[in-house]
C-alpha cells in the first residue's frame, strides 16, 4: 500500500516540478494573488469595511508590479 502512495507523491513531484520549470513567473502571479487574497480576506474578517479598502490597495499595488514586468520585459 505504502509503494503505490509513494509513486503518485513522485509522479505528482516530477509533474509540479516540470510545471515550475516552464513557467515559474506564473507560479510565483500565483501564490502571491494567492497571498493578497488571503490578507484582504483576513481584514474582511475582522472588520468588513477594511477587507474593501485592503483588497483595493492590494490589487493596485500588484497592478504596479505587473505593470513593471511587463515594461522590463518589452526592453
Amino acid at each position: 500500500m505504502a509503494g503505490r502512495w509513494s509513486r503518485v507523491s513522485a509522479g505528482l513531484s516530477r509533474a509540479l516540478s516540470a510545471a515550475f520549470r516552464r513557467a515559474p513567473h506564473v507560479a510565483f502571479d500565483m501564490v502571491g494573488f494567492a497571498g493578497a487574497g488571503a490578507i484582504a480576506y483576513g481584514a474582511w474578517l475582522i472588520y468588513v469595511p477594511a477587507g474593501y479598502l485592503v483588497g483595493g490597495a492590494l490589487a493596485m499595488a500588484l497592478s504596479v508590479l505587473i505593470g513593471r514586468k511587463l515594461e522590463a520585459a518589452a526592453k
